[in-house]
């Protein structure tokens, strides 16, 4: 069986599609790397070359450049500047999620093993981001247009609520909002 963990739709081409394999949370389906479908989902073909077959946990493409596509996956986060034909390793670690700062997609934001991580640079380069953040076994990340400074990082320790944090400084720091009730029971 093949898990997909991430679909992603090219705004410029919506017939071109992408798809992240593999099951990211419990991982009983191996990930097979990046697939792309030209035909609207009809056909697929590997889309791999430089990133092999890995569990793909999340694919992000750049609002203004269909070109360039970030992707999260349990080897670390890749990079494509020509829609998927090379992909190259950026960051390493188990990765789960990465999403762009609203209004700013120089800025990126990433998640491996409940620890955050921060790019200034379009996803070039990553710095680990402490201040605030106590770890954990898994994070998620939110963001909003609404409030492009605050970024949401909700934590958890395998099957237990860790806490949910922010930061209204676009990830440079966090502060605990809560730490109960468990809402992952």
């Amino acid at each position: 069986t093949l898990g997909v963990s991430a679909i992603l739709v090219d705004y410029v081409d919506p017939d071109m599609i992408y798809i992240g394999t593999g099951d990211r949370d419990a991982g009983d389906a191996d990930g097979l790397g990046v697939f792309r479908s030209t035909d609207g989902g009809n056909t697929w073909e590997e889309w791999i070359n430089g990133m092999g077959n890995l569990t793909v946990g999340r694919l992000i493409q750049h609002p203004t450049n269909n070109q360039l596509i970030l992707a999260a996956t349990s080897g670390g986060i890749y990079k494509t500047l020509d829609a998927g034909n090379n992909w190259t390793l950026i960051q390493t670690g188990n990765f789960k999620d990465i999403v762009f700062k609203p209004g700013d997609p120089n800025t990126v934001y990433a998640t491996a093993s409940g620890n955050f991580f921060k790019s200034n640079d379009l996803g070039d380069s990553f710095t680990m981001i402490l201040q605030g953040l106590p770890g954990a076994a898994r994070g998620v990340i939110a963001v909003t247009p609404a409030e492009p400074d605050y970024v949401y990082f909700l934590l958890t320790n395998s099957d237990s609520y860790k806490g949910l944090y922010r930061s209204t400084n676009s990830g440079v720091s966090f502060t605990e909002r809560s730490t109960s009730p468990n809402i992952m029971s």
